[in-house]
């Protein structure tokens, strides 16, 4: 199984993460035959003025230990739009990668 380091390693694989504003979400995508497959995703909401909530992240099965939901996560988290908020992370996994690496963030709750 493969091992995702850095986005750059995984868009050599065909995957990449983009921002989705309209729908509220960093999604990943991987190329296949059939075009682009939406493999993961970590969406927000604004609870209130000033509040992001990361409050769901998901990954596809087949692609659990290859780094790329640690990766989705930090995109998220350093994102203008996290950046520009008071981070709320009701998403445990964002919880979790936050407890990990408090740095990235200006301000959290």
């Amino acid at each position: 199984m493969a091992r995702y380091l850095t986005e750059a390693d995984a868009a050599e694989a065909g995957i990449t993460i983009t921002h989705e504003p309209a729908a509220q979400r960093f999604a990943i995508y991987r190329e296949g035959n059939g075009g682009a497959e939406l493999v993961g995703e970590a969406h927000y909401s604004f609870p209130r003025d000033g509040v992001v909530d990361f409050d769901h992240t998901v990954v596809d099965d087949s692609l659990r230990g290859t780094g790329l939901s640690g990766l989705l996560a930090h995109r998220a988290v350093t994102s203008d739009i996290a950046q520009a908020h008071t981070v709320q992370a009701s998403c445990w996994f964002i919880e979790g990668y936050l407890a990990k690496h408090p740095e990235l963030l200006n301000q959290s709750t």
